[in-house]
């Protein structure tokens, strides 16, 4: 039996990129950790390929069947099915989608390699962290539906992703960001020799290479901007946007750079995220079947509400009438308030059930756990949401939409009490 030997130390000292040439050039079989403040993901190599990877705090983005769902591979409700179908007989959920005919043994194989790959890259961006390479004279993985991969390919994208990840971030500062099309976004159409290598050409003090316009004037974009284009709805947050992308995070992150740089978006202000916000709760209210079918009982009530209306204004004893433009801001924040109270006890509830909280408040509403109208003051103000590494906050609005000192909920979370000493560098540890 061969020693085991293993490879350990900071990131600081010995680079993701290092680590994997030596473990590829090596042709070593076993298992990285890799360990941050954040997560602990694991990759998987055999003969110094990569055959799988996984982390401790899963994204939602991560998941397979997420990956599934994004590319369009199954729909909500065969997810749904599979998942329920996969508590109770504990199968693997590929099997079991591919066993119902819902999705090929290719594009199973397809959405694997983007699991391990968009795992793998989020850990390129590390400032910092732990390494651990246990030798192994074997690693379990599905033979049948992981291809192993080289580690040459991995670094190339991961190098690049890293060069361009800082411009990125210069144009696109945080997730929070909503942004809208531009009158030149209709002006487009998706170019099929159009390769994105061809348009994204970043470098730090120059502007994109941009194609030229087609014969008939329009602008030409790739396949993946098109896709991102669709998704901005003047509401839907970057984090958002990249949760619903059919790509990648950094492919859709790119789109979303060389989108503004074109001039064919533009960051939404404050009145037209209210605007889509509003158009939004209307198009979620329930339709029209469920209101009365007694409309002659309007004609009953219609002389009953003008009367109101016309002799509450004598009636010294009406509290609503008289102090009525004070007492109903105070209603309104007395109900705003009631409803975060109902939005942090969900927050709360959740980080007990699963263990952590949700990047953006939309993730409740899509989860079905709150109504979208749940997520917004009586104002129409959406309630800011922020989770730090260590608090997480609710905050909300006055009538003018500027913050309210009394509207706020907030926690301290517990720091992770890891080491935090780097530690040597890269040592050869032999048992």
């Amino acid at each position: 039996m061969e020693v085991g030997v293993a490879l350990e130390g900071t990131l600081r000292d010995f680079s993701l990129s290092d680590i994997f040439q030596l473990i590829g050039l090596q042709r070593k079989t076993g298992v990285l950790t890799l360990r941050s403040r954040e997560d602990v993901v694991t990759v998987s190599f055999l003969d110094g390929k990569v055959v799988g990877a996984d982390s401790l705090n899963k994204r939602l983005e991560d998941r397979l069947g997420q990956v599934l769902l994004k590319t369009g591979a199954v729909t909500k409700p065969e997810l749904d099915s599979a998942l329920k179908n996969q508590m109770e007989t504990l199968e693997r959920l590929g099997h079991i989608l591919i066993a119902r005919a819902i999705i090929s043994r290719e594009e199973l194989k397809k959405a694997f390699e983007q699991q391990i790959l968009q795992i793998i890259y989020r850990v390129f961006r590390w400032q910092d962290g732990d390494y651990h390479f246990s030798q192994e004279t074997s690693v379990d993985y599905d033979t049948e539906l992981v291809t192993a991969m080289g580690p040459e390919s991995i670094l190339m994208e991961g190098a690049r992703m890293l060069d361009e990840w800082p411009i990125i971030e210069k144009g696109i500062p945080h997730r929070g960001l909503v942004f809208v099309a531009t009158p030149a976004a209709r002006q487009t159409e998706v170019s099929a020799e159009l390769e994105s290598e061809e348009i994204e050409a970043f470098d730090i003090d120059l502007e994109p290479v941009l194609p030229p316009p087609t014969a008939s004037g329009r602008v030409r974009i790739s396949a993946v901007e098109r896709d991102v284009l669709a998704l901005l709805d003047g509401l839907t947050t970057v984090e958002e946007v990249i949760r619903s992308s059919p790509h990648g995070e950094f492919d859709t992150c790119k789109a979303l750079y060389t989108l503004l740089t074109r001039s064919l978006i533009r960051e939404a202000t404050r009145d037209e995220v209210t605007r889509a916000a509003q158009r939004a709760t209307t198009a979620a209210a329930p339709d029209a079947a469920w209101r009365p079918r007694v409309p002659w009982l309007a004609f009953v009530l219609l002389p009953l509400l003008l009367a109101t209306v016309f002799l509450a204004p004598r009636n010294p004893a009406n509290p609503l009438l008289g102090p009525g433009p004070k007492l109903m801001p105070r209603l309104r924040t007395a109900a705003s308030w009631s409803r975060m109270a109902g939005v942090w006890r969900v927050l709360q509830s959740r980080a007990l059930l699963i263990g952590s909280y949700p990047e953006t408040l939309a993730e409740l509403s899509r989860e079905g756990v709150l109504a979208p109208d749940q997520l917004f003051d009586p104002w129409g103000w959406a309630y800011r949401y922020i989770l730090r590494e260590q608090s997480v906050l609710l905050a909300g609005n006055n009538a003018n939409g500027a913050p309210d000192a009394n509207l706020l909920f907030s926690q301290h979370l517990k720091g992770d009490s890891e080491d935090t000493n780097p530690g040597p560098g890269a040592t050869l540890l032999v048992p």
